[in-house]
């Protein structure tokens, strides 16, 4: 079995796996890198199948392969326990993750998660994103700016654009729709047992801001941590970066020693 590609920040005790979101791989963790806590933690930033340094592997593009993938990397590196940070759609591999593998995993984190039930999405509701993973830049750019406006400006814009095109096969983001947009987690209602850190950017979709996430995840685990990151939208380790890792790293700070 080949392991995803992965690149280690720092050589602190507590391992920490990053994961990707939907459109983009580990690059987008470029502006956050700097200040991440490199004496506490080791991130391993990582990009699932089909993205970045994983591009080559084939699929199934699902959440069960991801939480393989996931252990899998965490073995070579000899990690009996660690922790994860999931983004967008990869959140849903941390929850599983947190539900499944308490003995593996000493918290998670999940930045701008979806439902943990997933969208609930028909078959003709799964066509229009597949269609827009497999589109040109313009099917693309319409629907980034559908979802997030030009808040950001044309410029960001065009940089994700860009960068979607370079590091995602796009039959890989047409295959993870189904995860995020109809699957979710195999059991939605079942009991997070690790520490659980939320944030939230409140220019995000309203599914995605802090109201919303607290409602449906504290069903999961009453103690989960939302912190709402005002002026943010889908990207906080790209438009907050020294305050994303500030609160990753408080979070992460309370994991018991020798881990």
């Amino acid at each position: 079995m080949e392991l995803l590609g992965t690149g280690l920040v720092g050589s602190g005790p507590l391992g920490v796996v990053v994961l990707n979101d939907w459109i983009s791989d580990a690059w987008s963790w470029g502006p956050t890198r700097p200040y991440l806590d490199t004496g506490r933690c080791t991130w391993a930033l990582t990009d699932l199948r089909g993205y970045g340094r994983s591009r080559h592997l084939p699929g199934p593009h699902d959440l069960r392969t991801a939480v393989a993938d996931v252990l899998a990397l965490a073995d070579s590196l000899g990690w009996a326990r660690f922790a994860v940070v999931g983004h967008s759609m990869s959140s849903l591999v941390a929850l599983h993750l947190a539900q499944h593998c308490p003995d593996r995993l000493v918290r998670a984190a999940v930045l701008c998660p979806p439902p943990p039930a997933g969208f609930g999405a028909d078959e003709a509701g799964l066509a229009a994103p597949r269609a827009v993973a497999r589109g040109d830049d313009e099917v693309r750019r319409a629907r980034l700016s559908q979802m997030w406006g030009e808040r950001l400006g044309a410029s960001w814009l065009e940089l994700k654009l860009r960068r979607w095109r370079e590091a995602a096969d796009p039959e890989a983001v047409a295959g993870y729709v189904a995860m995020f947009a109809r699957d979710g987690l195999p059991e939605p209602a079942a009991p997070v047992r690790v520490p659980l850190l939320a944030v939230t950017g409140e220019e995000d979709v309203p599914v995605m801001r802090a109201a919303a996430v607290r409602e449906l995840l504290a069903p999961l685990r009453p103690d989960v941590e939302v912190v709402p990151l005002a002026q943010v939208g889908h990207y906080p380790m790209q438009e907050a970066p020294p305050l994303l890792a500030a609160v990753l790293g408080r979070f992460l700070a309370q994991a018991p020693a020798g881990t």
